[in-house]
């Protein structure tokens, strides 16, 4: 009987592999001024996580910068010109920077929430961030959603900012955007 107990707590505790599926996956992202916001998708290229009981062991990400779209601006005219200034070197230098990631560096847990602290590199610049994440783990897949805040200016992002810019006046653009993200990741068909 207890070899048997054994075996069912150790197979609990081997960790799992998945894949991260970029078209059952989303990331939308929200930048703000004064007066309004604006908000777009953008894809996710390539993902792997590990998990160990249900709690992330090593994660890494890689989203394609080329993919930002906007779905906010009506005029086709102007929601292209706003995609282009924010892939310009003005923003996110998407043509000398095509993809950015986050990776995994430590979870942690209470009886409230799971905090995932992680590195986000944007245009080559690394910064860790800590955010809340939801993670649901059944059979064959994961999946995390949640919301991260980023400072664009810790990756050098400084167009019309306020710390910056202090003669702005009304004109700046707010610092931190958000990104709001479900991660759906199938478990690797060996680890079935």
């Amino acid at each position: 009987m207890y070899k048997y107990i054994t075996i069912i707590l150790f197979s609990l505790i081997i960790p799992n592999t998945y894949t991260v599926l970029p078209d059952s996956s989303s990331i939308e992202w929200i930048g703000s001024k004064v007066g309004g916001s604006h908000n777009g998708f953008i894809k996710i290229s390539s993902g792997e996580v590990t998990l160990e009981d249900n709690k992330v062991k090593s994660s890494q990400i890689n989203v394609d910068m080329n993919t930002m779209t906007n779905v906010d601006v009506k005029s086709e005219g102007s929601r292209n010109y706003l995609l282009n200034h924010l892939k310009s070197d003005d923003f996110f230098g998407v043509k000398n920077f095509p993809s950015s990631n986050i990776a995994f560096i430590q979870f942690d847990e209470d009886s409230t929430s799971t905090i995932l602290t992680c590195d986000i590199t944007i245009k080559g610049i690394t910064s860790r961030v800590k955010f809340p994440v939801e993670i649901t783990v059944n059979k064959d897949a994961a999946i995390a959603t949640g919301t991260v805040t980023i400072d664009r200016t810790k990756h050098n992002i400084k167009y019309k900012s306020k710390t910056f810019f202090k003669d702005i006046g009304d004109r700046f653009i707010y610092d931190d955007f958000n990104l709001n993200f479900k991660i759906f990741a199938q478990l690797n068909k060996e680890e079935k």
